[in-house]
């Protein structure tokens, strides 16, 4: 048996899904328009306090702009105490966005992870303060870390994590990233 389609059936269940689409669409929107200024408080929030938490001398944060490079510089009571920097590093399963805290002295006071995709267990182990806390250092006079698989470490070394050289690497070159730009914009501040 052969049914005719007439072009009332093609457009009826057209217009109910277009509808659906618009209202879905519309909702969306206002629901975007509604959270965004809560959305850019809450970020920077969390911007500040990991900040804080890189450079825990600091208890205000001034952005400058120097040579291309953004910054923060941490300040207490006016007075500098350090600088912030944000890199990029390619890591195993995708970017790593690392925060680095160096103070005025050269020192690296914090690294935080702000960002992963790494193998959880394995290289998101570089989130754990026992990783982190190895860069809690004087930045080495050449002027970069390394990492070490031995597990023995000295001064500038990084153990690296079992079974995630290349995530230890990867923190490693954003942190050396951050040691650059330290060197180059520490005294324009």
């Amino acid at each position: 048996m052969k049914t005719k389609v007439t072009a009332k059936d093609v457009a009826k269940p057209v217009v109910v899904l277009f509808l659906i689409c618009l209202i879905v669409s519309l909702m969306l929107a206002f629901t975007n328009e509604l959270t965004k200024n809560k959305i850019v408080e809450i970020n920077q929030q969390n911007e500040q306090a990991s900040q804080q938490q890189v450079l825990p001398g600091a208890d205000s944060f001034e952005t400058k702009t120097s040579q291309g490079v953004t910054y923060s510089v941490g300040k207490k009571g006016g007075a500098v105490t350090g600088y912030v920097f944000t890199t990029t590093s390619k890591s195993y399963g995708g970017d790593v966005k690392v925060m680095t805290g160096i103070s005025k002295d050269g020192k690296v006071t914090g690294v935080n992870l702000l960002e992963t995709s790494d193998t959880p267990g394995l290289g998101l182990n570089a989130q754990d303060a026992s990783f982190r806390d190895q860069y809690k250092q004087k930045v080495p006079d050449s002027g970069q870390f390394e990492v070490n698989k031995s597990g023995k470490t000295g001064d500038g070394q990084i153990a690296a994590l079992t079974g995630a050289t290349i995530t230890s690497r990867a923190v490693t070159d954003a942190v050396n990233q951050a040691v650059k730009t330290f060197n180059t914009v520490k005294g324009g501040a």
